[in-house]
């Protein structure tokens, strides 16, 4: 069993945060953006981001390859519109995504690129230093302005 406390302080335990995520034993800070039978979307429970999403697939899957064309397919729709949201509502101009096989489910992480990152640079390889900020700086306002986030890119997904 693992165990992490989430943004809002609250300690979660997991066999896979993917799995328990898709399963809702998990919900993440903020609920679903968006699910269907195959996808969810959500904010990652342990990094505090304002507007950093998680695509996350139902299946206990590693890699794109034990996808179906169709699956890949949606996967790239609700991306791109993940993407777009997090645009239109005024989070970020630009996002990174990453996605590692090596992780024990598929998921891909959205990383809205705020201009506090630049300091670190705004590519890959400095993701951990952002991430280890991000933890190490989050506030009570900064959790105000991320769960309201959520809610603004649920609601303009939603409509």
């Amino acid at each position: 069993m693992n165990k992490i406390i989430d943004i809002l302080g609250k300690e979660i335990e997991f066999e896979c945060m993917g799995c328990d995520i898709a399963n809702h034993k998990l919900i993440p800070p903020g609920g679903y953006v968006y699910e269907d039978n195959f996808i969810n979307v959500s904010s990652d429970p342990e990094i505090p981001i304002k507007g950093f999403m998680v695509l996350g697939i139902n299946k206990h899957i590693k890699s794109l390859n034990e996808m179906s064309e169709n699956e890949r397919i949606d996967i790239m729709k609700i991306l791109n519109k993940t993407i777009e949201v997090i645009k239109k509502v005024n989070i970020a101009k630009e996002v990174l995504l990453i996605q590692e096989e090596k992780a024990n489910h598929f998921h891909i992480w959205i990383v809205p690129i705020h201009d506090w990152m630049s300091k670190f640079g705004k590519n890959v390889r400095n993701i951990k230093e952002i991430i280890d900020y991000s933890k190490q700086t989050f506030n009570e306002n900064q959790k105000i302005e991320l769960l309201q986030a959520i809610e603004d890119i649920k609601m303009e997904f939603n409509k």
